[in-house]
């Protein structure tokens, strides 16, 4: 069984192009364009189904193993991090089956009060909202242009 929500996106790193780093100006005009567009309700995170699925028996949905495809220690460890500050989760954690294999194996058990999948999509959209800040920050203060640019010597 996949994951998959209606109406959004395959991946939230494809609505943001590559933002160039050098152009103090190209991010305030980002800036302007943000400000001056009327704010919409972002979508839900969603996983592509081919992503995202899954593992073993789904008879109890307050604990469920995740199989994320493609993914590894990057984004198991930082996730891991974020689902487990939820209070309505008692346990939470990742495992890489084998080096060889390309797919990670995400365990959520929650309390009744909610689901391992809802704790999962908060979880992801907390972890999204961190790098959206990490990185907001990172463009404000490379604005300032209060750095050392050092020359390469090859």
């Amino acid at each position: 069984m996949a994951i998959k929500e209606e109406n959004t996106t395959a991946a939230r790193g494809d609505q943001e192009e590559h933002m160039d780093v050098d152009s103090a100006s190209e991010v305030e005009e980002m800036e302007e364009e943000a400000s001056e567009e009327e704010v919409e309700e972002e979508p839900d995170v969603a996983a592509a189904a081919d992503k995202l699925e899954i593992v073993g028996a789904h008879g109890d949905p307050t604990a469920l193993t995740f199989c994320f495809k493609e993914e590894d220690h990057t984004l198991g460890n930082s996730l891991r991090h974020i689902v487990n500050k939820n209070p309505n989760v008692d346990f939470c954690g990742y495992s890489l089956p084998h080096p060889s294999e390309a797919k990670m194996h995400f365990r959520i058990q929650t309390t009744d009060k909610t689901t391992a999948i809802d704790a999962l999509k908060t979880g992801l959209q907390n972890l999204y909202d961190v790098v959206a800040h990490v990185r907001s920050a990172y463009a404000e203060d490379l604005a300032k242009k209060e750095y050392v640019e050092f020359e390469e010597t090859a």
